[in-house]
């Protein structure tokens, strides 16, 4: 029975945790929220500043369209693309109540996505660009995978309730700084509101006119919250986005990004309840611009520079790092005076500006901290570019490469057979 008990404890905290430990950066016991589920990590350097059990298994509810818009503007070449609404669309809790015969622009779509977290705007969307909800899962899954979000597991494109679908704070904090990386997003969830007004064009057609407000009471709420023994506003200057969600299995969930003396953090908020998601978001959201502060290493524009390119048309390379490198420190902390760097070319010609060139090493005293890629400023074309661009030509040139190496080879069998043959006589003679 005592063998039993244990296996059963074992195997129920097995489904309900990861195993992959957060490296937190310092230690946060001093923070009191009432999310059970909760991080904040600096944006630049996705060092995580504050964990609360992190690696948790937790339901994402509507924070789940952040990634699924990320999506979208990775994937569709033109936002100004109209969609035409194809069918009646029967899709629970928010809703942009799209109809049969409207059309909207896949930009517009992504604005009720995030701004009133629409969940037929999701499903459009993600038909749209693979075909299926269950496809555009797919991708989803992958593309989380590929940044690290590896305890996720996508099962639809607005969050609605999956027991499939499911995630962790840490791999939500993850999936909101990948998505803050895009400018169109950063726009999107910073809006307060927007109007879609009645029309009749070609690539625009709406039966009613629709008003959205950000569900993000951030952004806008003159409700108040108790915070630190005093009565406040919830709206918060200092946060720019990104997403609300809900549902009873899911809690109050939110996502926020907030950006202060040059720092931007990114805390990840889940399993709430009311007013409480904003009171622990500024909690974490405050602890991680009292206690940390960022330090730029190396300053991109220090270290651009050119290189003399003999025998191209722009006899010389400009080039940069691809980003700053910035670290975190704990305030009254500071940063070690013994980096060092080294600059590594490495490119072929002909290349285009924004291609990779090399690499730039950032060293503190003798570890190999940073390694970051160096960029093309500008192309760099050979100035006998017609011999080894031209595809007709280098095809061309390789077929008479190939037969003088033959005919050179034919010659060379032919001397060393005349020489075979001299050595055979000579043999003979000296026998007579």
């Amino acid at each position: 029975m005592k063998k039993f008990l244990s296996f059963l404890l074992v195997f129920l905290f097995s489904i309900t945790t990861f195993s992959d430990p957060i490296s937190v950066f310092a230690d946060s016991k001093d923070v009191s929220i009432s999310s059970p589920n909760s991080v904040v990590l600096d944006y630049e350097t996705g060092k995580v500043l504050y964990d609360k059990n992190g690696n948790k298994k937790i339901y994402p509810a509507s924070t789940t369209k952040i990634w699924t818009a990320y999506l979208v503007i990775k994937n569709v070449e033109n936002l100004d693309d109209p969609i035409e609404i194809d069918k009646d669309l029967a899709v629970d809790g928010s809703s942009m109540y799209l109809e049969k015969g409207e059309i909207f622009t896949v930009r517009e779509l992504l604005q009720g996505l995030l701004i009133h977290s629409s969940n037929d705007a999701a499903e459009v969307l993600a038909e749209y660009v693979s075909g299926s909800k269950e496809a555009f899962a797919d991708l989803m899954n992958e593309e989380a995978k590929a940044i690290g979000a590896k305890n996720t597991h996508f099962n639809n494109p607005h969050g609605l309730p999956d027991k499939k679908h499911y995630t962790t704070a840490y791999d939500m904090a993850l999936i909101a700084r990948e998505a803050m990386s895009n400018e169109l997003i950063r726009e999107i969830v910073s809006t307060k509101s927007v109007t879609f007004e009645m029309r009749d064009t070609p690539t625009s057609r709406r039966f009613i006119t629709r008003t959205f407000f950000n569900t993000n009471k951030f952004l806008t709420s003159t409700e108040k919250i108790k915070y630190k023994g005093k009565y406040i506003d919830i709206k918060y200057d200092i946060v720019d986005g990104i997403k609300t969600g809900y549902t009873d299995d899911a809690g109050r969930c939110l996502l926020s990004s907030a950006v202060k003396n040059g720092m931007r953090v990114i805390s990840a908020v889940f399993k709430d309840t009311g007013t409480d998601v904003y009171v622990d978001s500024r909690t974490l959201i405050d602890y991680a611009f009292d206690t940390y502060y960022t330090q730029t290493i190396i300053n991109k524009a220090d270290y651009t520079n050119s290189k003399r390119v003999l025998f191209t048309k722009e006899k010389e390379l400009l080039y940069e790092p691809e980003f700053n490198y910035k670290i975190v420190l704990e305030k009254g902390s500071k940063a070690s005076e013994n980096y060092t760097t080294k600059v590594n070319l490495d490119y072929n010609l002909p290349v285009k500006k924004g291609d990779k060139v090399g690499t730039l090493d950032v060293y503190n005293g003798k570890t190999l901290e940073k390694t970051i890629d160096l960029v093309a400023k500008n192309d760099l074309n050979s100035m006998f570019g017609f011999l080894t661009q031209n595809t007709t030509v280098k095809y061309s040139i390789r077929l008479a490469l190939a037969l003088i190496t033959l005919f050179i080879i034919f010659i060379i069998s032919r001397i060393i057979k005349k020489r075979k043959i001299r050595r055979r006589k000579s043999n003979s003679f000296s026998r007579r």
